[in-house]
């Protein structure tokens, strides 16, 4: 997720975004499928150019390491690699009208619950039989999550995953040794955690808190759907049961501040209780400690395994390399995504931004410039889980269960009534595409 709250836009929204002409511009101007071409550079650029959009957060500024990465490649092979940036709720709209006007970039770095978006409106080359050699480099949960329907769309770039953040300094003073290890240990130290002011758990309303329920579900052995991907499965009887844990954190153990019903914004809206020292624990991706580190440098905390259930389960995130339809030299782009996700390459990400690669050998201590934090994360890569590359996603996630999260915390619905019927819709949003 930079996160993920970025990239919900369903392929009925992406057409819409585009006036419903995505994908036969997209095919009109270079046609979709792995052989590609060897033509002149992409996106209607000069001979041996290739444009490359990201998410400002990559992009950033002249400096910044993955426009370092593109001039490094290009000048040892006679490229120029132009490298945009933009904010990063506004590039999956951006990539989706520049191709349906017959242009846009040649490469795209994007969250990965984008990637079978895209792929269903054809906006992506086809890079199976590329990536096979190699696929086994990468965590599973990545490759996953940039395959829609069979056929893999993009490389895994950085992976994250959700772990729990605690307060050492607040745990100390009321005598509690260790992070919680289980459900049962997250809540009676939450409660321990709980009073004067102060609270022993945080959680989002609205998107942020339907994406961080997937864990729960996972680790008490319920499913998100079925094979087919066509029917939610989540209501069923494990599927409950996590949902009316995860509720009743608010609902019945009171362990969190009511201020998480406005928390349907933005991350820094959901740290900032934990950066303060108002709330003691805290679900999170590794993007949650830069903001901590920038806004209280002098935090003391740790992070470990989300607490587990039957199982331990967390829920994957990050972003994927793509070459998008429009390139006319696929050969060329191919080049340059398989140097930047190699193995020489982590410091890239390691060095310029503090971010974990989805390559299986960082768990092998080819990270370990990283502090003890991400750590933790990388250990947990093993565990994470990608969410269903089907093109609906964006409106189950973000629409159906966020709506429904709401129902129950504000006390309309019973977490029972609320993911029935959210079960219901979600499997007529599958129905639709």
């Amino acid at each position: 997720m930079s996160q993920m709250r970025d990239m919900r836009m369903s392929r009925r929204g992406l057409l819409r975004a585009t006036g419903g002409l995505a994908a036969t511009a997209v095919l009109a101007a270079c046609g979709s499928g792995e052989s590609g071409g060897s033509g002149t550079g992409g996106g209607g650029g000069a001979k041996g150019t290739l444009t490359l959009w990201a998410s400002t957060a990559f992009a950033g500024d002249a400096q910044a390491a993955l426009r370092k990465a593109a001039e490094e490649y290009g000048g040892k092979q006679g490229l120029t690699i132009k490298v945009e940036g933009f904010p990063a709720n506004d590039l999956a709209k951006k990539i989706t009208t520049a191709l349906a006007g017959g242009g846009g970039p040649d490469l795209v770095v994007a969250d990965v619950s984008a990637i079978p978006q895209f792929a269903a409106s054809k906006m992506l080359v086809d890079v199976t039989s590329r990536i096979k050699p190699v696929a086994a480099d990468f965590f599973p949960g990545n490759v996953a999550a940039a395959t829609f329907q069979g056929a893999t769309y993009a490389v895994p770039f950085d992976t994250s995953n959700v772990a729990l953040l605690w307060n050492k300094k607040l745990f100390e003073k009321a005598g509690i040794q260790q992070a919680p290890g289980t459900w049962d240990d997250l809540v009676s130290s939450a409660k321990e955690l709980t009073g004067g002011g102060q609270h022993g758990y945080m959680l989002g309303a609205q998107g942020y808190g339907s994406f961080l329920f997937w864990p729960w579900l996972w680790q008490n052995g319920g499913r998100i759907l079925d094979d087919a991907g066509t029917k939610a499965l989540f209501n069923g009887p494990e599927g409950l049961e996590a949902w009316s844990f995860y509720a009743n954190l608010h609902l019945t153990h009171g362990v969190v501040p009511p201020t998480f019903l406005g928390v349907t914004q933005a991350w820094d809206q959901y740290i900032q209780p934990f950066l303060t020292e108002k709330v003691a624990m805290l679900a999170i991706g590794d993007w949650g400690l830069a903001p901590i580190a920038k806004g209280n440098p002098g935090l003391e905390y740790g992070v470990a395994p989300l607490p587990k259930g039957k199982e331990g389960a967390t829920v994957l995130g990050g972003n994927a390399v793509a070459i998008t339809s429009a390139c006319k030299n696929v050969d060329a782009a191919w080049g340059f995504v398989s140097w930047l996700t190699s193995a020489e390459q982590e410091k890239v990400l390691r060095d310029g931004y503090q971010r974990i690669p989805a390559r299986t050998d960082v768990s092998n201590g080819s990270m370990s410039g990283l502090d003890e934090a991400h750590q933790v994360f990388i250990q947990q890569a093993a565990t994470a889980r990608a969410r269903p590359a089907v093109t609906a996603w964006g409106d189950i996630e973000w629409q159906v269960m966020a709506n429904a999260w709401d129902t129950v915390i504000q006390k309309k619905k019973s977490p029972e009534q609320a993911l029935n019927e959210a079960a219901t819709a979600a499997t007529q949003a599958l129905s639709r595409g």
